[in-house]
């Protein structure tokens, strides 16, 4: 008999991603790193396969003043830190409404939160049939419906058709429903939603929104924004959050994991859009609530970076080395589809962020072919997730025509 309450009693084992890391690592220690391919986590590393740390943000932390790295951040986030967590992610496409930043710790706590206040026990939460586990295991503590559709037309659109299904059938027979979209540069396919399929998304929300009895909220999950285009027209889809209806409100989930290369600091931020100042007060007093109750207060070092990296002879450098991320990336994902196309290895559609997807029914028979070769990367009921951003452009090659190999043979 556990002595855990039912809600908190699992039995999932270790988590599957790091458990299949711990397997690289150790292959990297008995055969070198040479001779090991691990596209398995979604962190950035180099050619050499050592993760990358930009000197623009540690160098700020190297330089702080120690109080300011130990002492305690306000309950919400600094002042400054969420104003230009705001000026950052909209860039020059900001939605117009009231909107505000509440800081959590990484994107996780953003989406935490907004599961959490957004709806309550047995309410549906809408997402995509290709999802980052988190999601579900969110919804499970919570008590939440976590409810899929699938995100794929027969020839990889965004299935908007099967979208509207979801949401009719889910806002049927609660009063509260949220939809959770994680685009652009979807984890774990790489795929964004265009211009368009964002304007078919809330235009239909907003004719949900007309039963003035409904309480709809759309959390987009933007982890890998910054490595989903050039410059700022991956964000042009954020000014459709503009004038929004009383009764629709979108939290956006803010990272600097992967902007910054700042996984373990931890540091992120639930940004509220809404028509309303009322809605806007209360999503500010419902997440400081749970961040209080939860993690206290964010982490303070992580906000100070963010805050000096605003500083002009600052600024120039970061976004300099954020160009140069985006470009090695970018020249790895355009040889993994050429190397697709030429071995005739099925992909989902790739427009940016940390993975490519090989969608195949035999994943994880596959992946235990592949982890006999020293290769690993990580299998779920839909297909292969590949890490790209942690395999040096040199062994991609290999790594595709090999992934080729045993998906075709299969």
């Amino acid at each position: 008999m556990p002595m855990t309450i039912k809600r908190a009693t699992w039995n999932n084992g270790p988590d599957l991603a790091f458990d299949i890391n711990n397997k690289a690592n150790a292959a990297i220690e008995k055969y070198g790193r040479e001779a090991v391919i691990n596209a398995a986590l979604g962190t950035l590393l180099d050619d050499k396969g050592k993760i990358i740390a930009l000197p623009s943000v540690y160098d700020r932390l190297d330089e702080m003043d120690r109080s300011h790295i130990a002492s305690y951040a306000p309950i919400e986030g600094e002042k400054d830190y969420r104003k230009i967590v705001i000026d950052t992610l909209f860039g020059p496409y900001k939605p117009e409404g009231y909107i505000s930043a509440i800081a959590t710790p990484g994107g996780t706590g953003a989406i935490r939160s907004a599961i959490f206040s957004y709806l309550d026990e047995g309410d549906p939460l809408i997402c995509h049939d290709y999802y980052w586990a988190p999601y579900r295991k969110i919804c499970e503590e919570f008590g939440r419906n976590f409810k899929t559709f699938e995100f794929f037309t027969d020839d990889f659109a965004f299935n908007i058709d099967v979208y509207k299904e979801a949401i009719d059938e889910g806002i049927r027979d609660s009063d509260r429903i949220a939809s959770l979209i994680n685009s652009p540069g979807n984890n774990p396919t790489g795929y964004s939603l265009s211009d368009e399929e964002w304007d078919e998304v809330i235009t239909f929300l907003k004719e949900k929104a007309e039963d003035k009895d409904k309480k709809i909220t759309l959390i987009v999950d933007v982890a890998y924004l910054e490595f989903a285009g050039d410059g700022d027209q991956q964000r042009k889809f954020f000014e459709k959050f503009s004038n929004l209806p009383r009764n629709l409100f979108v939290v956006v989930a803010f990272s600097m994991s992967k902007s910054h290369t700042a996984y373990g600091l931890r540091s992120g931020a639930a940004v509220g859009i809404s028509s309303s100042k009322e809605i806007i007060e209360e999503f500010e007093a419902s997440l400081a609530h749970s961040a209080r109750c939860n993690w206290s207060n964010g982490t303070h070092a992580a906000q100070n970076i963010l805050i000096e990296l605003e500083r002009a002879e600052n600024k120039k450098i970061y976004e300099q080395e954020l160009v140069d991320l985006r470009n090695m990336l970018k020249s790895r994902a355009d040889v993994f589809v050429t190397a697709a196309k030429e071995n005739k290895l099925t992909m989902i559609p790739y427009f940016g962020g940390f993975f490519t997807f090989i969608p195949t029914d035999k994943a994880f028979d596959i992946v235990k072919d592949l982890e006999k070769e020293n290769i690993f990367t990580i299998p779920s009921a839909k297909g292969i997730r590949v890490a790209i951003c942690g395999v040096g452009e040199e062994k991609i090659p290999k790594l595709v025509q090999r992934l080729a190999f045993y998906t075709n043979k299969k």
